[in-house]
């Protein structure tokens, strides 16, 4: 799977520019279940928006886009902790998508960011734990625990040297 970026522009004050430290990861959902309510439609939505509200990914079912670069604070809760600390996906609920695709996504994105940042799975939350929000609405509802299960067993798994050198690591010591 591909990432599209399509980057919050600077100066917009959704964009904050401050640091992110990327040690957690959380998920959400975008509770838009519109018909094209998709990654593309949610990342010219938030590239519009005049408040204090972003996430660095949004993901559907056939697609990933990227909205800010990981190591920059969003604003995807209440919780200046999460905010400054965590890498937001959002997950498409759209009427015309294929939720359990866009789950798959989601888990192909989550195993790719916890490999890039060192992040393992318990540091894998939800908008709920951070601030109480039945969010992400859907998969708190019968499928977190699976989408754990699936994060976790990826981990177990060794990464190649040729996935250590898609990551950006040059020398490699065996």
């Amino acid at each position: 799977m591909e990432i599209t970026r399509d980057i919050i522009p600077e100066g917009n004050v959704n964009r904050p520019g401050a640091r992110n430290s990327c040690r957690y990861i959380t998920v959400h959902e975008t509770a838009n279940a519109k018909r094209g309510a998709d990654a593309c439609a949610h990342a010219g939505y938030v590239k519009k928006l005049r408040e204090r509200t972003s996430w660095h990914y949004t993901v559907d079912d056939h697609s990933v886009y990227q909205h800010l670069p990981d190591e920059e604070k969003s604003y995807h809760t209440s919780s200046a902790t999460a905010n400054e600390n965590s890498i937001a996906i959002e997950l498409c609920v759209n009427a015309d998508g294929d939720f359990r695709k866009t789950v798959d996504n989601a888990v192909w994105l989550v195993r790719q960011l916890m490999k890039k940042h060192g992040i393992s799975a318990e540091y894998v939350r939800t908008h709920k734990e951070w601030t109480g929000k039945q969010c992400p609405a859907t998969l708190l509802s019968g499928g977190w625990k699976e989408f754990v299960t699936r994060i976790s067993a990826e981990e177990k798994k060794s990464i190649t040297v040729s996935e250590l050198r898609a990551m950006g690591y040059s020398e490699i010591k065996l």
